[in-house]
């Protein structure tokens, strides 16, 4: 390549270059723009020019091509970037496999979406979407990355065990929603890159949490194994342990009594995955609506006792009976009105316009306001507690309760916190560094570099190997020179022989010089 050809080049890449920075500040500024005149827009938490993202990937979205000329150009609203991510998202790593270090399209979607700015509308639309679940994983990205960290819980908390499939890496298995949520929440490490640090007070809430969402879904799956405690709950009036909790109480066991059973979506007459279940706290007055995790059976916790009403089978039924088929726990298995169809893309007829009503049914999700979140957010439905004339004595009475359950209150969530940080210590352990290994190569490096590499170590392991195999034989040589007869001892010239020698040397030297 002659010398103005390659300086030609070098001027169209920092052409290139600056039309890519000149578009990254034009579509900054266009969001601050829109943030400022649109409603209901979610606040970005940090810099509005950053949005938290790792300075590495962030410089190479930002002069992707597709970002720059796809992205930028022609995807200029909210609808067309979600058929994009319909389209053309296959996985949801921040880097593309290859020899070149190139960002990944979901990643330049999301910077997309960072600088378009989601309202709350648009986002529990991406959260709630049927035809993809990138879409939905892109936006538990977005409030990751860019929304307030005290508000993560209250969108995260009603898909944590969500069973719908994604695939997260490329060339791997699939791992469901709601393990993809909570590896979110309680993980940094993002497949090359690193997400936000999380203040250490709201980290260590979430990883309690999510424990104790983790013992709310294994209560759940038992309840459902176990016929006879499905058909007791499904009695109204029977007396139940439930789990409450709001912003000044922890949450704990209080005796209640199950005053309805929600078999259908408050909204969109779906059937639910599970039950739920409307009770009232007797103690208190207040009446809530529970998920099937948050009950249990009379007398399996301690914190309140219930005074009477324990849980018995009915007469004539044990406990392997079969319940009647209109309470069968088979019935909660039908993943929400989603039966067996799953996702048939084809069939759905979509269409560009998301306003037009096609996504105002919740698809048989649990919808987020009906959702009961018992763990604090300020999002709860509480019941009227509604003390009326039971006078003075009786709300002294439950002051005094409350002051009796707060110890054990207090001592069970020192107890949630001790298992969070036993499994800290654990994981630390068993992911176990060593720091003396050489670090592994990074994604972007070049295959050609590898593969130098790779050929390096090959001939210094065969030189090795010569080595191994050389060395014996001199060894072996040197044994048997040493065991070689020694020489026999010189001579030496008796004085007549000397005087010989030095008479022929003078004839020599008379005869020649």
């Amino acid at each position: 390549m002659s010398r103005s050809a390659l300086w030609r080049q070098e001027a169209n890449i920092q052409d290139r270059a600056r039309h890519a920075e000149e578009t990254f500040a034009r579509v900054i500024s266009e969001g601050r723009d829109r943030h400022s005149h649109k409603k209901g827009v979610l606040p970005l938490f940090g810099p509005d020019d950053t949005f938290n993202l790792h300075p590495v990937i962030l410089s190479s979205v930002a002069k992707s091509p597709y970002f720059v000329n796809k992205c930028c150009e022609k995807l200029m609203d909210w609808n067309v970037v979600v058929d994009e991510i319909y389209y053309e998202v296959k996985h949801l790593e921040p880097w593309t496999a290859g020899a070149g270090k190139s960002p990944s399209t979901a990643f330049c979607l999301l910077l997309r979406l960072f600088t378009l700015r989601c309202t709350e509308k648009q986002m529990t639309l991406m959260l709630e979407h049927v035809d993809s679940p990138y879409i939905r994983c892109i936006g538990f990205l977005y409030l990751r990355y860019a929304a307030d960290p005290s508000t993560l819980w209250s969108w995260f908390e009603p898909y944590l065990y969500d069973e719908e499939a994604v695939q997260v890496r490329q060339g791997k298995g699939d791992i469901t929603v709601g393990e993809y949520c909570r590896f979110l929440l309680s993980e940094l490490d993002y497949y090359g890159t690193r997400l936000p640090r999380l203040p250490i007070a709201i980290e260590r809430q979430f990883k309690v949490r999510l424990l104790q969402a983790e013992r709310s879904e294994e209560r759940a799956k038992q309840h459902v194994e176990n016929e006879a405690a499905m058909q007791y709950f499904q009695k109204t009036g029977a007396r139940v342990m439930a789990l409450y909790g709001d912003d000044e109480n922890p949450i704990t066991w209080y005796v209640a009594v199950v005053d309805r059973v929600i078999l259908r979506d408050m909204e969109s007459g779906e059937m639910l995955y599970r039950p739920k279940f409307q009770v009232t706290f007797t103690e208190y007055g207040n009446t809530e609506v529970v998920t099937l995790g948050e009950i249990d059976l009379p007398g399996t916790h301690t914190t309140n006792t219930p005074e009477g009403g324990e849980y018995e089978p009915e007469r004539g039924r044990g406990e392997g009976s079969k319940p009647d088929s209109s309470s069968s726990s088979a019935a909660y298995h039908d993943r929400r009105g989603r039966g067996d169809q799953g996702y048939n893309r084809d069939e759905r007829g979509r269409s560009n316009d998301y306003s037009r009503g096609k996504y105002d049914n919740y698809r048989g999700r649990d919808s987020r306001r009906d959702h009961y979140d018992y763990r604090g957010g300020g999002s709860h439905h509480y019941g009227q507690r509604g003390f009326g004339d039971r006078g003075n004595y009786d709300d002294h009475r439950r002051e005094r309760s409350r002051s009796r359950d707060r110890n054990d209150r207090t001592r069970e969530e020192k107890d949630l916190m001790e298992e969070v940080l036993r499994r800290e210590r654990d994981k630390s352990a068993a992911k176990g560094r060593d720091y003396a290994s050489r670090p592994k190569a990074f994604r972007g490096e070049s295959d050609e570099r590898i593969q130098n590499k790779k050929h390096m170590d090959r001939d210094v392991s065969d030189w090795r190997q010569q080595k191994r195999e050389v060395q014996p034989k001199i060894e072996e040589a040197k044994a048997t020179e040493s065991q070689k007869p020694a020489a026999a001892p010189v001579r030496e010239k008796t004085a007549a022989e000397l005087a010989a020698i030095q008479e022929k040397k003078r004839k020599l030297m008379a005869k020649y010089g």
